[in-house]
C-alpha cells in the first residue's frame, strides 16, 4: 500500500506527483476539462481492439512498473494465466514480491492453475474456501499505489475481449477508497476458510476436483422477441455464408473451376459440402492426398449431406460391376493409376484437397481427364516455391479467401498465446554444417529448452504438442534426450512409412506421448484437434511454413481453450518474417512490424496474445532494422506473387486491396511503378519519353504517399480540366489560415520554387486564382496512357492519405507517429525552400513560419567521432533531454530564443530515428508531437572535443506511444549484457 506521510516532509519530485495526482481525480470525477497529466487520470478500461486496448496490456504494464502488487480474483483460468507467465517470470526474476488471492468457487480454477503460481516464489499465494466472486489489483508504487477494480476474472476472453467494465484510479496511502480495499483484503487473507497454497493441498484438490460443466447456449433473441432455438443441425458461420454467397454467384456465372483459399483448421470441407449441399450435382468425388484426410473428410460430409449421397473410400477392383458411391473419395495417388475405369465425364462437382500440391503430374493427370461441371481447389498456401502456379489452374478465379486474421476475428479457431523466446546464440549458419548439429543438441541448449517449456507451460497435465526443428537429425536426438529426461516423445520425417505416423498421432491424441518431434512432414495434411503446444525450435525464413507450422494446433476441440506456442528465436538475419507471418501484413512496413512486436495482444484479433523475451524482441527489432526490404529480389518475388493470383498486371489500388507489398517500396527503388513494370515484366510495352518518365517519378516518389492532400488534388483538378478552392471533394481537418498555407506550399512544390532544382519540370504555372498545367506536363498529357496512369498515381495518393494522414496534429500538416525526411518536413511546415538535411544538422529555425524542428538520431553509429556523440535521451516518454550544436552557450541564439519561450510564439516539434543505418528505412523520422523547452538548460563540454554545448530538457505535449516509446529506446547490446 501507499506509504502514509506528512506534507511537510514532502520532496519537491513528491509534491509534484501529489499534485498531478489531484488534478487527474479532479479531472476524473469532477471536471472532464480540468488539465491533468493522461496517466494520472482515472479511466474505465473497456477491451477494445479498434483503440488497441485491453486489460491484459494494462495489467502487464502496472505490473512490470510497480514496486509490489495485491491481487484478488476469484477465477483463474489457464488460458488467463498463461499471457501473464511471461511477466510474472520477469517479476520473479526481479524478486518484485506480491500477493495472491483467490477461490474455490464453483472450482472453476484448474490443479495445473493453483500448481503454476506455486511455482513463483516471490508471490504468497493463499485460496479462500468459500464463495469469494471479487476482482481487485492493487499495484504499489511507493508513495501512490494504481487500483483496478471492476469486471474481470483472470481468464482470457475477460482479459481481452469481454464487455468488461474495469475502473483503474491513482490513490495515496491516505485515500479511503485505498484503506478500504486494503482493510477488505486483509480481512479475506486472513479469514479462516482461507488457506496457504501448499503442493499438499493442490493434490487433495486434484483427487476430488471435478471440472466444471461448460455454460450451455442461451437462446439468442431478436429485436421483435423472437428466439431462435438451439438446434444440433450443423450451419455455416459467418465466414462461411460469405463464401458460400460468392461460391453461388460463381456458380450462376458459368464459372468451371475457382480456389478457395482458407486458414487451417476454418472448416474448408464442411465449407465445400454446404456448397455440394445447395447445389446438388448428381455425382461428386473429394481427392486427397492422405488416407486420414479423406476419412475424415467422409465423416464430415455424411455427417452434414446425411441421405442426400451414397458414401465410400475408392479402392481399385472392389466395385467394378457394382454400383460406385454418389460421393466418391479417393487418394490422388491411387486413382490415377486406374483413370481409364472412369468416363471422364463421371463426376459433376470435384473437391481437390490441398491444391496447392496441384503442381504434381499426378494431379495434373486427374484435373485433364474428368470434365465436372465444377472444380473447387481448396487450399491454405496457393503460394508455391517451386514456380508452380496454382491459381492459373484454377483459371485465376479466387472463391474467397479466409485468412489467419479473419479466422481468429470469427472465433473460427482456437485462440493462441504466442511467446518469442531467444534462443541460445545459434546463428544463419549453413543447415547441413555438421557443427550446427552439435550446437543445436548440445547439453546447453536441451537445458535452456526444457526451462523454458516448464517456465512458460501452465497446463502441464495434458500437455499434446508438435515441435519442429531444423534438421532431421536434430529431431531425432533430441527426442532421445528429452525421454531422458522424462518425458515421452518421439520423432517423425519422411523415412517413417504412413503407418508409424498415424500410429504416432493416434499415441499423441491418447495421451500416451506428449510431444512428436519432425521438420516439416506434419506442416499440411494433419488433423489433431486435441494439439494445444507447437515448439519452433527451427528459424523462420518462411511466413508460409510459419503459419502452416502454427495453424497445426488452432483447430477447435473442446478439450482445449487455447494452445501455447513457443518460438525460440536464434540471430537469424530472417527473423523479421514472424511478424509478417503472425499479422498476416505483406506490405513489410517496417513501423507495422514493430507495433506487432511490441503490441502484438491488442493487434492479433479475438483472444489471442503476442509476446517476446526481452532478447527476443531485442533480435526481431535487428532483423527489422536491418531487412532490405527495398531489395530488388524481394520486391519481384512479392510482386510476381500478385500477378500470379490476378493471372495479369495489376492495378495500383490492388497491391493495397490484396494486402500485397507496398507499391510505395516500388517508387522508392525504381522512380515508378511504370519504370519497375518497364525492367522486369515482360508482358509490359509501354514506352514513355524522358520528361514523361520523369513527372511520373516525380508524382509517385514526392506526392505518392498522401502525406500531403492539396498537391494531389491540384493535380487532379488540372489534369482532369478544371481547378476550384472551393470543391468540398474530401472534408478537410485543417482551419482556414492552415489550409491555405497548405495549397501555397502545395503549388510552391508543383512549380519547383520549392526545391529550387535547375532540372526539375514544373508541372504547374500562375498563382493560386490563376493556376495551369505547364507546357511540358499538359502536352505529355496527350498520351492517352501517360494521362491515365498519371491519375492512377494521383488517386493511389489521395487513398493513402484517407488511410493514413486523414486526422493532423493540431493545425499543421503532420500526422503524430508517422514518419517524414528532412525535405517533407521542410515541405509539410510550409517552409518557402527546402533545406539540405546537413544544414538542418539536428535542428533549425524557420523565421517566417516560427518553427523549430528538432531533429535526433536517438542510437548513434559506433563510429562516429566523440565530438558528435550527442548524448539526447528520453527520461521518461513525456520528458526528453537533447544537446545543441557545437560549440554553444547559453548565451548563444538559438539557446536565448527557446529562452524566450512562451513569449517568442516559437513552436518545437519533434522527430526522432531509431538510427540512420535503419535499412532502406533510415531517411525517415517519427514526428512526436510539439515539445517546450522546461527552463532546465546545462551548459557542457563535448568529451574529446573539448567544445561548450547546452543541454535542453523539453516536455512533449503528448507522450510518446508505448511501442514507440521502447522501440526507440531498446538496444540489443544493453539487453544481453544483463542476461
Amino acid at each position: 500500500m501507499g506509504e502514509l506521510f506528512s506534507g511537510r516532509h514532502m520532496s519537491n519530485t513528491v509534491q509534484s506527483e501529489r499534485a498531478d495526482v489531484e488534478r487527474g481525480l479532479r479531472a476524473g470525477f469532477i471536471d472532464a476539462d480540468q488539465e491533468a497529466k493522461e496517466q494520472y487520470r482515472p479511466r474505465l478500461i473497456a477491451n477494445d481492439k479498434s483503440t488497441g486496448t485491453n486489460l491484459l496490456t494494462v495489467l502487464k504494464q502496472q505490473l512490470s512498473q510497480c514496486n509490489s502488487f495485491d491481487i484478488c480474483v476469484a477465477f483463474v483460468a489457464n488460458s488467463g494465466l498463461q499471457p501473464l507467465v511471461e511477466v510474472l517470470s520477469e517479476l520473479k526474476r526481479r524478486n518484485i514480491k506480491g500477493r495472491f488471492l483467490t477461490s474455490t468457487y464453483l472450482a472453476f480454477n484448474t490443479p495445473d492453475a493453483y500448481g503454476k503460481l506455486l511455482e513463483y516464489d516471490n508471490v504468497e499465494v493463499r485460496v479462500y474456501q468459500g464463495n469469494l466472486h471479487a476482482k481487485g489489483y492493487i499495484f504499489d508504487y511507493g508513495a501512490t499505489s494504481t487500483i483496478i477494480v471492476g469486471s474481470s476474472n483472470l481468464t482470457q476472453m475477460a482479459l481481452t475481449c469481454n464487455r468488461e467494465w474495469n475502473v483503474l484510479f491513482r490513490s495515496y496511502g491516505t485515500g479511503d477508497m485505498l484503506i478500504s480495499l486494503g482493510d477488505e483484503f486483509e480481512s479475506i487473507w486472513q479469514d479462516p476458510q482461507t488457506i496457504r497454497l501448499t503442493p499438499e493441498w493442490i493434490e487433495l484438490y486434484r483427487e476430488t476436483w471435478t471440472p466444471p460443466e461448460p455454460p450451455k447456449a442461451r437462446p439468442y433473441i431478436t429485436y421483435d422477441g423472437a428466439t431462435e432455438s438451439i438446434s444440433t443441425k450443423i450451419s455455416p458461420n459467418k465466414m462461411q455464408r460469405l463464401a458460400l454467397e460468392a461460391l453461388s454467384k460463381l456458380h450462376e456465372r458459368g464459372e468451371r473451376r475457382a480456389l478457395l483459399v482458407s486458414a487451417t483448421g476454418t472448416g474448408k470441407t464442411y465449407l465445400s459440402a454446404f456448397d455440394i449441399e445447395a447445389e446438388r450435382p448428381a455425382r461428386v468425388l473429394f481427392l486427397a492426398h492422405r488416407q486420414r484426410i479423406l476419412e475424415a473428410s467422409l465423416a464430415s460430409y455424411s455427417k452434414l449431406l446425411g441421405d442426400a449421397y451414397t458414401y465410400g473410400i475408392y479402392q481399385p477392383g472392389r466395385d467394378q460391376g457394382g454400383v460406385r458411391p454418389t460421393c466418391l473419395f479417393a487418394m490422388c495417388s491411387t486413382i490415377v493409376r486406374h483413370l481409364e475405369e472412369f468416363d471422364p465425364s463421371a463426376f459433376d462437382y470435384i473437391v481437390v484437397d490441398e491444391a496447392h500440391r496441384t503442381g504434381s503430374s499426378s494431379y495434373q493427370r486427374i484435373m485433364e481427364y474428368f470434365e465436372p461441371s465444377f472444380y473447387l481447389g481448396m487450399t491454405a498456401t496457393p503460394n508455391r516455391t517451386d514456380g508452380y502456379d496454382v491459381f492459373a489452374l484454377f483459371n485465376h478465379v479466387i472463391a474467397f479467401q479466409i485468412t489467419l486474421q479473419d479466422a481468429l476475428e470469427n472465433d473460427m479457431l482456437a485462440p493462441f498465446h504466442y511467446f518469442g523466446i531467444a534462443d541460445l546464440k545459434i546463428n544463419d549458419d549453413d543447415i547441413d554444417d555438421p557443427a550446427l548439429f552439435s550446437k543445436l543438441t548440445s547439453d546447453e541448449r536441451i537445458k535452456h529448452v526444457v526451462s523454458k517449456i516448464e517456465e512458460y507451460t501452465v497446463g502441464k497435465s495434458q500437455r499434446r504438442g508438435l515441435i519442429f526443428c531444423n534438421r532431421n537429425d536434430e529431431a531425432a536426438e533430441l527426442s532421445r534426450r528429452f525421454n531422458e529426461l522424462g518425458y515421452r516423445t518421439c520423432a517423425l520425417s519422411g523415412a517413417n512409412s504412413d503407418e508409424e505416423r498415424n500410429e504416432a498421432i493416434a499415441r499423441l491424441e491418447r495421451g500416451e506421448l506428449e510431444y512428436i518431434f519432425s521438420v516439416d512432414i506434419l506442416n499440411e495434411g494433419v488433423d489433431i484437434p486435441s494439439l494445444n503446444q507447437i515448439i519452433m525450435l527451427r528459424r523462420t525464413e518462411s511466413a508460409i511454413v510459419f503459419v502452416q507450422q502454427l495453424g497445426r494446433g488452432l483447430r477447435k476441440d473442446d478439450q482445449k481453450d487455447y494452445a501455447l506456442i513457443l518460438d525460440f528465436i536464434g540471430n537469424y538475419q530472417k527473423n523479421f518474417f514472424v511478424p509478417v507471418a503472425l499479422s498476416g501484413d505483406r506490405t513489410f512496413n517496417k513501423d507495422n512490424m514493430r507495433k506487432l512486436v511490441k503490441e502484438g495482444s491488442t493487434v492479433i484479433p479475438g483472444a489471442s496474445t503476442v509476446s517476446f523475451d526481452r532478447i527476443a524482441e531485442a533480435r526481431i527489432y535487428e532483423a527489422i532494422d536491418g531487412g532490405r526490404f527495398n531489395a530488388t529480389r524481394l520486391l519481384k518475388d512479392e510482386y510476381f506473387d500478385l500477378r500470379q493470383m490476378l493471372g495479369r498486371i495489376p492495378a495500383l489500388e490492388e497491391f493495397d486491396a490484396n494486402n500485397a507489398i507496398d507499391p510505395l517500396r516500388l517508387f522508392d527503388k525504381f522512380g515508378s511503378y511504370h519504370s519497375f513494370l518497364s525492367k522486369y515484366d515482360p508482358d509490359y510495352d509501354v514506352k514513355f519519353n524522358d520528361t514523361q518518365e520523369r513527372i511520373l517519378k516525380f508524382l509517385s516518389q514526392k506526392l505518392g504517399s498522401g502525406k500531403q492532400l492539396e498537391d494531389l488534388l491540384i493535380v487532379k483538378r488540372l489534369v482532369s480540366g478544371s481547378l476550384s478552392w472551393c470543391d468540398q471533394e474530401l472534408e478537410r481537418a485543417y482551419d482556414s489560415a492552415a489550409l491555405e498555407r497548405a495549397r501555397r506550399s502545395a503549388v510552391s512544390l508543383l512549380s519547383g520554387s520549392f526545391s529550387g532544382s535547375g532540372s526539375f519540370i514544373p508541372l504547374v504555372e500562375g498563382q493560386s486564382d490563376d493556376l495551369r498545367l505547364s507546357r511540358a506536363f499538359a502536352s505529355s498529357l496527350a498520351d492517352a496512357e501517360f494521362k491515365r496512369q498519371v491519375l492512377e498515381v494521383v488517386d493511389f495518393g489521395i487513398s493513402r492519405h484517407a488511410q493514413n494522414y486523414g486526422a493532423p496534429y493540431k493545425d499543421t500538416a503532420l500526422v503524430l507517429n508517422a514518419k517524414y525526411t528532412y525535405e517533407e518536413v521542410c515541405y509539410l511546415l510550409n517552409w518557402e525552400k527546402n533545406v539540405n538535411g546537413q544544414n538542418i544538422g539536428g535542428y533549425k529555425f524557420d523565421r517566417a513560419t516560427n518553427t523549430f524542428p528538432v531533429f535526433i538520431n536517438y542510437e548513434k553509429d559506433p563510429d562516429i567521432s566523440d565530438s558528435t556523440k550527442y548524448e539526447d535521451r528520453f527520461i521518461t516518454d513525456r520528458e526528453l533531454v537533447a544537446i545543441s550544436k557545437q560549440p554553444r552557450h547559453l548565451d548563444s541564439p538559438e539557446i536565448e530564443r527557446l529562452r524566450a519561450w512562451p513569449g517568442n510564439g516559437m513552436r518545437v516539434f519533434l522527430f526522432v530515428r531509431k538510427n540512420k543505418n535503419d535499412g532502406d528505412g533510415g531517411k525517415e523520422f517519427y514526428f512526436l508531437g510539439e515539445m517546450f523547452p522546461t527552463g532546465e538548460y546545462k551548459e557542457i563540454v563535448m568529451p574529446g572535443a573539448n567544445t561548450a554545448a547546452v543541454e535542453i530538457t523539453y516536455e512533449l505535449m503528448d507522450p510518446v506511444r508505448h511501442d514507440l516509446y521502447d522501440y526507440l529506446t531498446s538496444n540489443i547490446d544493453l539487453v544481453e549484457q544483463q542476461f
